[in-house]
């Protein structure tokens, strides 16, 4: 519906006599609050003029996120543009990530997407929007309680009712900063619902927060009938990885290849590479190998990367490639060793500039991984810090570098509680505020060169100097 000079001159010019005595964050209040009142009297025209003014207007304004959410709510509600409207709340993502109106544009781009879902990925991406609102913003805000309820839909359409809301409000209490009530309500889905898939994850929940806080203060403790792998695929290992499956994978150097292992200890059919350097998953758990030149997603998907040079029109190879992964947003990450940076790709592996910064500031990120929230997780192994980024490069949350003396990898649990390897002092624990929480410093671990996470949350590290993997539970 298209809009033209005269009305928002007209809007303007009844609106003069009180702006003039405000400033712009206040005139652009005003016209959202005006706004608003013209959409619940069902003047939608009018409500869309107002919010159109701040954009155009006040686009330095801290209403001007949530002005495009209103836009975009017109979008969708009254225009029926799924395209328009899911535009108006991607560019309150990216561009105003810190406003009032974030978490409202990840609700609805779920929302959008679960008026619309017609397969599990569907469902998963959508939950994935509505999780991140309960991760990110405050209990307070009404966007949380409002993304818990749209959660409880994502469940129910893919039929697992009651108990996998009640694994989800356990879940959250847990992010909260309360895991004796989250375990309490893992508990409860065990009581009420034994014979369901989400008991058993339950059970895990429950396993990976006791260890943590059940007993006044972490406890690890070596599992001795731990075995995973054997022979050649335990030497030069770069790498592991808990896949989604169970299976543990390995990168090995001297096999030339990243293979999965199982409970068993039965390896399974691998992915080749030359000079292997680190192991991440996708959001939707494919596993992705990077290699020096080259990084494989999957089994089928073999990937080199480009970026201009500085001669015009002629492409500079990455041949040097440290670690790569996926954000949520499907934007492909490849930290490179020979500028020390980290790029930016789309879907279709096209360079789109740097990450996180657009001053390109040198990186050694040696590790990258993406958290249960969609942060994005990176190890600075020359600054010997690990940080956690949103998609548009906003620092979520930094580690280091006191502390950490040579850290080589990093792993981050669903409770947001990150696990860092340190070949000098072992695998120091944090919590999501960053406080320490322990240092696990066995005996039986001389040199931890890779680390990641079960299910339960048991660590399992590889030592160099034993080459072999180590379980603590």
């Amino acid at each position: 519906m298209a809009r033209g000079p005269l009305s928002i001159l007209a809007v303007l010019l009844l609106t003069a006599p009180a702006f003039a005595q405000e400033n712009s964050d206040m005139q652009a209040r005003r016209l959202l609050d005006d706004g608003r009142a013209y959409w619940a009297q069902g003047k939608f025209k009018q409500a869309l003029d107002n919010f159109n003014i701040i954009v155009e207007s006040f686009p330095g304004t801290s209403s001007i996120g949530q002005a495009l959410i209103e836009i975009g709510r017109y979008r969708m509600e009254v225009e029926g543009d799924v395209e328009k409207a899911r535009a108006s709340f991607e560019q309150v993502a990216k561009q105003y990530s810190q406003s009032d109106g974030a978490p409202g544009a990840y609700y609805y781009l779920g929302l959008l997407i679960l008026n619309r879902a017609n397969s599990v990925a569907d469902l998963d991406d959508a939950l994935a929007q509505f999780t991140r609102v309960q991760n990110l913003y405050p209990t307070k805000s009404d966007w949380v309680s409002k993304a818990l309820q749209a959660s409880g839909l994502v469940y129910r359409k893919a039929g697992k009712y009651a108990e996998a809301v009640d694994v989800n409000i356990g879940h959250t209490m847990a992010l909260l900063g309360d895991p004796r009530q989250a375990m309490e309500e893992f508990q409860q889905v065990r009581n009420r619902f034994p014979d369901s898939e989400w008991s058993a994850r339950a059970l895990e929940r429950i396993t990976a927060l006791y260890r943590l806080h059940g007993a006044g203060k972490p406890a690890f403790t070596l599992d001795p009938g731990f075995v995973a792998g054997a022979g050649d695929l335990l030497k030069d290992v770069r790498a592991i990885l808990m896949a989604p499956t169970g299976a543990l994978w390995i990168a090995s150097d001297k096999t030339k290849s990243a293979l999965p292992v199982d409970a068993a200890g039965k390896a399974g059919a691998g992915l080749a590479g030359e000079d292997l350097r680190a192991l991440s998953l996708s959001p939707r758990g494919v596993v992705i190998v990077a290699a020096k030149t080259a990084v494989r997603f999957g089994p089928k998907d073999l990937r080199s990367f480009s970026i201009p040079s500085d001669k015009p029109g002629v492409p500079e190879a990455l041949d040097r490639i440290l670690s790569a992964t996926v954000t949520p947003g499907g934007m492909v990450l490849v930290a490179d060793e020979k500028r020390n940076k980290v790029y930016r790709f789309d879907a279709a592996y096209e360079w789109k500039g740097f990450f996180p910064d657009k001053d390109a500031k040198e990186r050694q990120i040696t590790r990258m991984l993406v958290d249960g929230e969609g942060g994005i997780v990176c190890l600075d192994r020359a600054e010997k810090t690990v940080r956690v980024f949103d998609e548009t490069g906003k620092v979520l949350r930094t580690l280091g570098p006191g502390g950490f003396r040579k850290p080589v990898d990093v792993a981050v649990d669903p409770f947001r509680n990150a696990y860092v390897a340190d070949e000098e002092a072992g695998v120091l624990v944090f919590d999501p505020a960053g406080q320490l929480l322990t240092i696990l410093a066995a005996p039986e671990m001389k040199r931890p060169k890779a680390l990641t996470l079960d299910a339960t949350g048991a660590v399992l590290v590889y030592d160099e100097r034993a080459e072999k993997v180590l379980r603590f539970k």
